[in-house]
């Protein structure tokens, strides 16, 4: 089922572009368009109260970002994301994620190591109320720090590209891992970059993250 759209207020107009771009990549992420619908500019605009020149924008970006998908005759849908599609996620999320840990271990862990265990105390806390939305976002935070305090901008536009994708395909498919060892996996990582033991996190990366494209894939 579609979620409506609130329409925007007269004071957003200034970024409309990137605003409709936020707002329709939340929607596309979390599940609130059917796999394969298609998503025509006239409704959307419609839905938003803006004019199609934003709406269009933010399509684009978002055929750009791999979250919809532009095809002949039909335009631009929600794509069907396959087994196939979350395994070759993973490698380039392992690529980018590893490049990141890399960088990360070979300077002071401290601060970063304190905020990760952080996420994975509300992890536990999303997991014991089985409350699925919150724990995605989390696990989504917590590799996302780790790119981000790597500090470099390709490195996280890259990984923009790709969680995204992830995200969607557990929402689309109710694919996802609940089990203990994700939230075991996390603290094991969380570990290894409090003692910059960088050998050790990539193979621990490569293991979480080859685990849970399985556990997605099936």
């Amino acid at each position: 089922m579609t979620t409506p759209i609130r329409p925007l207020d007269q004071a957003q107009r200034s970024t409309l572009g990137a605003i409709v771009t936020d707002q329709l990549r939340d929607h596309v992420i979390h599940g609130r368009f059917e796999p394969g619908a298609v998503l025509g500019e006239v409704a959307l605009a419609a839905q938003f109260g803006v004019s199609r020149g934003p709406v269009r924008e933010a399509l684009q970006h978002l055929v750009q970002e791999g979250l919809l998908r532009r095809e002949p005759r039909r335009g631009i849908s929600v794509p069907r994301l396959a087994a196939s599609d979350l395994r070759d996620i993973y490698v380039a999320r392992e690529a980018i994620e590893s490049a990141a840990a890399a960088v990360v271990v070979a300077g002071d862990t401290a601060a970063l190591a304190a905020g990760l265990r952080d996420v994975v105390g509300r992890m536990r806390s999303a997991f014991a109320a089985d409350d699925w939305l919150a724990l995605a976002d989390l696990d989504v935070a917590f590799h996302r720090q780790i790119v981000e305090a790597a500090l470099s901008p390709r490195l996280s536009r890259l990984y923009a590209s790709v969680i995204g994708e992830t995200f969607a395909f557990f929402n689309m498919n109710a694919h996802h891992p609940r089990r203990h060892e994700l939230l075991e996996q996390h603290t094991e990582l969380v570990r290894l970059i409090a003692a910059r033991d960088g050998d050790g996190l990539r193979r621990a990366l490569a293991r979480h993250l080859s685990g849970t494209s399985e556990r997605g894939a099936r």
